[in-house]
Formats: C-alpha cells, structure tokens, sequence
C-alpha cells in the first residue's frame, strides 16, 4: 500500500477542520466582517472598557468560531491578514505547506502540513 503523500494528507488536514467549522454552524469571516467589528471596536472609543470589547470578542467566536486569541487580535488591530489568509483557505480547502530544512536524520519529513 502506497503512503499518503504530505500535500494529501494536508489535503485532507484542511478539508477535516472545514468540514467541522462548517458542521458546527459558523460562517465564514471576511474582510468585511473583520471591517465591521473593528469599526465596533473603535465605536467603543475606550479599550479599557473590557465589558464591550468581551461582548464583541465573543460574538466574533461565537458566530464565526474564532479563537479566543484570534477575536482579540481582530478587535485591536493585530494581525488582520493572517486571519483573513487563514480563514479564506479554510473555506476554499486550499492547503498550506511549510517547507522545512532537511537533516540527515529526518529525510523523509521535509514538508509539513501546517495546520497542526
């Protein structure tokens, strides 16, 4: 019997934990979400205000099953095209490789699904 390849079972990595997002009932977040909660955000004027911000932070989870760190981030700014790269890949199962460096022990490991 023939091995998976590693962009097979990144393939199949990647379909799993669409399949899951989707069987869960979240939807799919997009720039424009992502747009218009941290509009909401800044709305609120005051970061310090933890109340409103938790509020929007877990509507982001809770609808679009964010991470909690992933909300966070969204809502002050942080790191908004990796979640947008993330989450578009996700929707559209398209799978992401790394690439890592060879050692002569480990020949056979040298690309890694990176949704682990």
């Amino acid at each position: 019997m023939a091995r998976e390849s590693y962009e097979e079972k990144a393939l199949k990595r990647v379909e799993k934990i669409a399949r899951e997002h989707e069987d869960a009932g979240y939807l799919w977040i997009d720039k424009e979400v992502i747009e218009e909660y941290r509009k909401k955000a800044l709305a609120i004027g005051n970061p310090n205000n933890v109340g409103a911000m938790r509020r929007l932070c877990e509507e982001l989870q809770q609808i679009y099953g964010l991470l909690e760190v992933e909300a966070l981030n969204i809502l002050n700014g942080f790191n908004i095209s990796d979640y947008i790269t993330k989450y578009y890949r996700l929707q559209h199962r398209i799978p992401t490789l790394k690439i890592r460096a060879k050692s002569f022990e480990d020949d056979e490991n040298d690309v890694q699904d990176d949704w682990n």
